[in-house]
């Protein structure tokens, strides 16, 4: 479900695990995941459809301030956000905008990286032929990732802002950087 936009767009590729849920983070499972579903439910009928897991890792271990500054930052830059994180192997873009949406994000979900099945194609080749294939849309872009991704091209590696546990103040500096006009 992509969203058309006239004219060029700043793109955030964003992971999940160790930017916005920090690895050490497992406060859902000392709660009640069936009743979090049901109450969410309530508010929003699309919950009902999400997986419990999945809703309580966003509602409860997400960080709240990497939460806030990639909120500000796609505000801010009028960015837009294509997931690359392996959140996008078991779950389709509408799972995905919801789940944004716990935190109010789910405006700022554009499109998902494409998965390749094949073991020989790692996330860095996954972007870069995402880049190669919507050139014409994208005018400036950044890759938020904890992994210690390699590209082969320079330009690409330029992008590239590593967090640390979760997307910190200095990472949200570097990114808006990378997106300035």
């Amino acid at each position: 479900m992509k969203i058309i936009f006239l004219g060029l767009m700043k793109i955030i590729f964003l992971d999940i695990d160790g930017v916005l849920q920090p690895e050490y983070s497992q406060q859902r499972f000392s709660h009640n995941l069936e009743q979090l579903k049901q109450d969410m439910a309530l508010t929003n009928i699309s919950f009902s459809q999400l997986d419990k897991y999945d809703l309580g890792a966003v509602y409860y271990d997400w960080d709240p301030e990497a939460v806030n500054l990639l909120r500000l930052l796609c505000e801010e830059e009028s960015a837009r956000i294509v997931i690359s994180s392996s959140w996008r192997e078991t779950r389709t873009q509408e799972c995905m905008v919801a789940l944004f949406n716990i935190h109010g994000l789910g405006e700022y979900v554009y499109d998902m990286v494409p998965f390749a099945r094949e073991r020989s194609i790692n996330r860095e080749m996954e972007i870069a032929e995402y880049l190669v294939s919507y050139s014409e849309l994208i005018h400036k872009y950044v890759i938020i990732d904890d992994l210690a991704l390699n590209f082969d091209r320079c330009d690409i590696q330029r992008c590239f802002v590593r967090c640390f546990q979760s997307f910190s103040e200095e990472n949200f500096n570097k990114a808006k950087m990378l997106l300035s006009d």
